[in-house]
């Protein structure tokens, strides 16, 4: 039975809320409401065709956060009691060590910005587990001693639940920050990250989406973690419309690609490479934050090189930063002057065509380092962009060193299947050099 229809006689039964003629009354009144917002709609004109690709993102990819006006001394004042001395003090603390050349690991580097970023604006909450012991990296160490329980949140081991918490802020003027211990168990989160970066399309532009994940994962050379933390989530996500997706291999980019994330008002994700958090510290551009949209250029191709033909271009991310830099001497050092422009994908998507549209005109030639699979991977889609939209500035097919379509094994012996390192690039280039049409 229509419960509409039940609700109704309910109400209007001897020991129901309204009488007869009340429910007569409301029932006309929201058939007028109804007829209003029917003639409103064949009145209107139907949306423009490009309207939802518009709506992708809330703040456009080029946009310069260093100029986002810090919030209005009414919108800066917390309800909440914020422990000013001890968040200072740790923002000096890392900060000094940025400045006397010690540096900081990137566990570190994130955990600077985002206590400079909760302490710039009130509205930015943020959400992980084991949060009062630092996580795994230290990255939301001491937020919820400097800012309390309600904007630093100690979550249960449930991705799911608490993205979907920091959704329901962003939805209402918050500005939530989540990390994950690992970025792949944000697998379960899959819906409420899809909802993420739909909302703002979806809702024409009345919701902004301000929502900032973080999370170290990939995959590395002799990871040892098994399939189930080897995933390639940077892949799985990028297929969802209105995600910013970002990469750091470096304390420097982490500090400054977080800084802009927090301040975009849409969603975004950042990934770290999980067995590199802790062993190199770098200082860091303090103060500074880095475009969402923008490839690094690492190494450059000497003009020898380029000019005899031996130059190619390899794009890559996270770990394989660190393979590439091995690989680098090796590659240098290969009879025939060969020469790499290394490129750091800083930004997946939206995807940086420029910068590598400059390293093809010298090169000519493409090879793709990529920790996610054959299949449906980063690797895939840059591919094909370079084949769709630049062609005719290659000389050979594209190359892609992607894992294999299998889980990958903790043994060793049997990841060196599966996983590309640094061996595997030395050979590429060689093999690219050597092609022939």
């Amino acid at each position: 039975m229509d419960p509409l229809v039940i609700f109704e006689d309910k109400a209007s039964s001897n020991d129901g809320l309204l009488s007869s003629s009340s429910l007569e009354t409301a029932k006309a009144e929201a058939k007028a409401v109804v007829k209003a917002a029917v003639d409103f709609a064949k009145k209107s004109e139907p949306p423009k065709p490009t309207l939802a690709k518009d709506l992708e993102y809330p703040d456009a990819p080029d946009t310069d956060y260093n100029l986002k006006p810090e919030p209005s001394e009414e919108a800066s004042s917390s309800p909440h009691p914020v422990d000013v001395e001890l968040v200072k003090e740790r923002i000096a603390f890392l900060r000094s060590r940025s400045e006397d050349g010690t540096g900081l690991v990137v566990g570190d580097a994130l955990n600077l910005a985002i206590l400079e970023e909760m302490l710039r604006d009130p509205k930015t909450t943020i959400h992980a587990e084991d949060l009062q012991a630092g996580s795994s990296y230290d990255i939301p160490k001491l937020t919820q001693q400097s800012f309390g329980p309600l904007r630093a949140a100690d979550e249960i081991i449930d991705e799911g639940h608490f993205i979907g918490k920091a959704l329901g802020e962003g939805m209402n003027g918050y500005r939530p920050i989540v990390e994950l211990m690992n970025s792949n168990f944000g697998i379960y989160g899959m819906a409420e990250l899809s909802s993420a970066g739909n909302t703002y399309a979806t809702t024409g532009g009345q919701f902004k989406m301000p929502l900032t994940v973080v999370g170290a994962g990939g995959t590395a050379p002799n990871q040892a973690l098994g399939a189930e933390h080897s995933q390639p989530f940077h892949a799985y996500v990028m297929g969802i419309p209105g995600l910013k997706i970002c990469t750091a291999s470096s304390a420097e980019m982490a500090y400054g690609l977080a800084k802009s994330m927090i301040r975009d008002d849409g969603p975004g994700i950042l990934f770290l490479p999980v067995k590199n958090m802790k062993d190199q510290k770098t200082p860091l551009n303090l103060d500074t934050c880095l475009p969402l949209n923008k490839c690094r250029l690492i190494h450059e191709a000497s003009q020898k090189s380029v000019d005899s033909n031996k130059a190619v271009t390899v794009l890559t991310y996270l770990h394989g930063v660190r393979e590439a830099t091995t690989a680098l001497p090796e590659i240098l050092n290969t009879a025939g002057g060969s020469d790499i422009d290394l490129i750091e994908l800083h930004s997946l998507k939206p995807l940086d065509m420029a910068t590598i549209r400059t390293s093809l005109e010298r090169t000519h030639k493409l090879i793709i380092l990529d920790e996610s699979t054959m299949s449906g991977g980063v690797g895939a889609t840059v591919s094909a962009a370079v084949s769709e939209q630049l062609y005719d500035l290659l000389d050979a097919p594209v190359k892609r060193l992607a894992m294999d379509d299998a889980p990958v094994p903790y043994a060793s012996s049997m990841e060196k299947a599966v996983v590309k390192r640094a061996v595997d690039l030395q050979l590429a280039v060689q093999q690219l050099l050597n092609y022939q049409i």
